[in-house]
């Protein structure tokens, strides 16, 4: 049994949370003031157990190659065994020699993320019930489901309630589950920031984007006047939260940093501006989110795309300056092209 906190959540995500981190702390979150209490136990990142009924194991065989284009070959190999598109699933393979493809609805993971995100709960793994007990483990029956426990296990619904999931916690292993909580939906404890730092960082965002949205629809005098006011306010705002000289602009403020090797590499300030000076050379793309992960130095940025061919697009324009882009899968949701990518630091130097 893992030091770490266990929560071990209901299909229904309004239901009571089961928690356990040693005998005299565990019990239930009945509601958002208990789950907020959580964080608190939450030290060193949780570990999240979800309904079984939600996940589907699979075995491959498949050769060796680049750590993306196997995640790709995957799907594929899985798409027809599937009863939904393969751009609404969340993927991940095990690691090592581990041959086993994991498979979960990528809506239900958001949903999942987002609830935890509210509570400041930081998941360092997130697996299913059926792998959180050995193969010895007998058929357990909890919480309406049949869990047929091990590696390649299952849940289905069942006829009765079944045990207390908090008797059952203490039992769980975790050393050779798969951990969902991978790419976009990986999760680091963070350090503090200032009040200051925070206030420009939020600042910094929201200039970038309203002078970008200004870019799309302004004449080309009115695109020039603003890019200038961006450039110069970003400069103040980088200054103001880092304590350093931005310079002439950003991108030279950018090179300098990466040839000198300072932290700038990961500062979010720093990425922020550089992956926005960019965006203004491709017309029509809207940002809908952008998170920094602070543990890779990255920003995950979700956008849509006028054509598929712009995260390509993309990619090729940061190629060998500072920054790099890698995009993720563009997919056709209700009419809009969406794709995520990650920005960061680059070989360019």
């Amino acid at each position: 049994m893992s030091d770490k906190l266990v929560i071990w959540l209901p299909e229904d995500l309004d239901e009571a949370w089961a928690y356990y981190k040693s005998g005299g702390e565990q019990g239930w979150a009945a509601d958002a003031e208990d789950r907020k209490n959580l964080a608190r136990l939450d030290s060193h990142g949780s570990i999240v157990v979800c309904p079984g009924t939600w996940f589907r194991t699979f075995p491959h065989s498949l050769p060796e190659m680049k750590p993306a284009e196997r995640l790709n070959a995957a799907g594929y190999a899985i798409e027809e065994k599937l009863a939904a598109p393969l751009d609404e699933q969340h993927i991940i393979l095990g690691k090592g020699d581990d041959q086993r493809v994991g498979v979960v609805s990528r809506e239900l993971m958001v949903d999942v993320m987002e609830r935890l995100d509210d509570f400041d709960i930081v998941p360092s793994s997130l697996i299913s019930e059926y792998e959180a007990f050995g193969m010895d483990t007998d058929t357990l029956a909890v919480w309406g489901r049949t869990i047929h426990p091990g590696p390649m296990g299952y849940a289905l619904d069942a006829a009765t309630e079944g045990d207390n999931p908090l008797s059952l916690i203490p039992q769980m292993q975790f050393d050779d589950a798969l951990n969902y909580a991978q790419g976009n939906f990986t999760r680091r404890k963070t350090t503090a920031i200032s009040a200051k730092q925070l206030m420009a960082f939020a600042a910094m965002i929201l200039l970038a984007f309203m002078g970008w949205l200004g870019w799309q629809w302004a004449d080309a005098q009115a695109k020039k006047a603003q890019a200038t006011e961006l450039r110069a306010e970003a400069s103040r705002l980088y200054t103001d939260a880092t304590g350093r000289p931005a310079g002439a602009n950003m991108i030279r403020v950018v090179e300098r940093a990466i040839n000198s090797g300072g932290q700038q590499k990961s500062d979010f300030v720093t990425l922020t501006a550089l992956f926005f000076e960019g965006l203004k050379k491709v017309d029509n793309v809207t940002v809908e989110s952008l998170r920094f992960n602070e543990a890779r130095g990255a920003l995950t940025v979700k956008m849509v795309y006028p054509s598929f061919e712009t995260a390509q697009k993309l990619e090729q324009l940061f190629a060998g300056g500072p920054g790099r882009f890698r995009p993720g899968s563009v997919r056709d949701q209700k009419g809009q092209l969406i794709g995520e990518g990650e920005f960061s630091m680059g070989d360019g130097q």
